[in-house]
């Protein structure tokens, strides 16, 4: 039996890029994009968590890529190198728009994205600053693909004794509310394999419902099937094919993106299923913690 772990989270992958226009002599930013990096805290206290914020704004008519750019493109990468110390977790990404043409669908940004990058601080903290050098990564395509990258030194004060308070402001609050959620935060929510599928269900108004997959080592992921639905309770299948010798000695992560409404604006949850690599995965007749 496959041995599973639940959890939510959202991390980066990168797709080898498309074939490039050539010379980039089209007017706007460099790379066609243009990087703001800023924080969510006022000031940095003791143990505290918080995130380091990187904006991207793409020029008029030209995206940006996802996590998982799709059947073409690149994914956005974020470096950050922190003081000694503190602990960086995995970037969030804000919910993509779909771009579909008779050849392939990717996953984007035409519009300004915020990406939110949790830190921790170390328990024990001095009054100053923490240098953090932020460099982001990304591929902009209009007609033809462009790359683009922006290195960014962000300082913030730190205190000794107490933690900095919250920044409020309306960017901000629109940032957070385009950030995908826990599953566990969807009512009746499960996530589970049953044979080469993986199963999520729960309970939403929506009447639509998809499901972006994020590729990992010995980890592929075919086209969903549509929704089955009993009233507001929903199940979709997702054909999945595991690969353990491809894993590259680590565990099996089936990581997406599950979307409710047609809007970007609407609902996202983050799964992912942790699969034990130590035991021999049989996924003939399925398997489910």
């Amino acid at each position: 039996m496959l041995a599973i772990l639940l959890s939510t989270i959202c991390s980066s992958h990168a797709i080898p890029p498309p074939m490039f226009g050539g010379e980039d002599k089209t007017a706007g930013a460099k790379g066609h994009a243009t990087i703001e990096v800023t924080t969510d805290v006022g000031w940095i206290g003791p143990s505290q968590e918080f995130h380091l914020i990187v904006v991207i704004n793409p020029d008029a008519g030209w995206h940006t890529y996802w996590e998982n750019p799709g059947d073409s493109g690149a994914a956005t990468k974020i470096t950050i190198q922190a003081p000694e110390g503190f602990k960086v977790g995995k970037p969030v990404f804000p919910r993509p728009e779909i771009f579909r043409t008779t050849k392939e669908t990717t996953y984007g940004y035409s519009k300004q994205a915020a990406i939110f990058v949790p830190v921790t601080a170390p328990a024990s903290t001095l009054d100053g600053q923490a240098e953090f050098q932020v460099t982001t990564n990304w591929l902009a395509c209009k007609k033809n693909c462009v790359l683009g990258e922006n290195e960014t030194t962000l300082r913030v004060s730190i205190r000794a004794w107490e933690e900095g308070p919250l920044r409020k402001s309306t960017s901000l609050e629109r940032w957070q509310q385009a950030l995908p959620k826990h599953l566990s935060d969807l009512e009746d929510s499960a996530v589970q394999i049953v044979g080469n599928l993986l199963k999520i269900s729960g309970k939403t108004e929506a009447k639509q419902i998809s499901f972006m997959g994020i590729e990992r080592p010995g980890v592929r992921f075919m086209d969903s099937g549509m929704p089955v639905f009993d009233g507001n309770l929903f199940t979709i299948l997702i054909p999945i094919i595991l690969e353990p010798m491809n894993a590259e000695g680590k565990p099996l992560s089936i990581e997406g993106l599950l979307t409710t409404g047609r809007n970007t604006t609407d609902p996202c949850f983050t799964t992912t299923l942790v699969v034990d690599n130590k035991v021999t995965p049989y996924i003939g007749k399925g398997s489910k913690q």
